[in-house]
């Protein structure tokens, strides 16, 4: 079963690397205006009473309200289910960066792409589940980090002036 607290680390080397939970501006979500800041990457337009209740504790008690945050808005239960901290952690991590629907697509293609036979429709059940335990585990990672980076890229296809986030989005990808 794979653990919540190695994904929310990896998560955290991205997202806030000295784990210091202060507060940096941010770019703000579509739909949202600017000014927006982040707490550890949970950013203010996205989530605005999170964020205020997060910045209202004093320092010494954000990382736990951090780590309370994505496990309880983006860590999902079906993730326990793999058996590969090395998987599980990018998917996690992936559901934070680009939503839960591109993370679990990306792992269905993977599974595909090496043979299995899942729907591709974003959502986790024991299918999806069951095919990502089966494969050899390294070559489960090298299709998913495969998955993620040729989504990254057809984004940047589709919305030329994002280009310019590409490069960090595969750095992140393949790490």
């Amino acid at each position: 079963m794979a653990s919540f607290d190695v994904a929310f680390g990896w998560i955290m080397q991205f997202e806030d690397p000295q784990s210091s939970c202060a507060v940096t501006p941010d770019a703000p979500p579509a739909g949202c205006s600017p000014p927006c800041y982040a707490i550890s990457g949970i950013n203010s337009g996205a989530w605005p009473d999170a964020f205020n209740q997060i910045q209202a504790l004093p320092q010494d008690q954000r990382l736990q309200a951090v780590h309370d945050f994505y496990q309880a808005n983006f860590w999902n239960t079906w993730y326990d289910q793999l058996s590969n901290d090395h998987l599980a952690k990018r998917v996690f991590d992936f559901a934070v960066n680009g939503g839960s629907g591109a993370a679990v697509k990306c792992l269905q293609r993977g599974i595909n792409a090496l043979g299995g036979n899942v729907a591709v429709d974003g959502g986790w059940g024991p299918n999806t589940v069951t095919a990502a335990n089966s494969f050899d585990q390294g070559a489960m990672i090298q299709a998913y980090v495969d998955q993620r980076c040729a989504y990254y890229q057809s984004i940047v296809a589709n919305n030329p002036q994002d280009a310019k986030y590409l490069n960090g989005w595969l750095t992140r990808a393949r790490t």
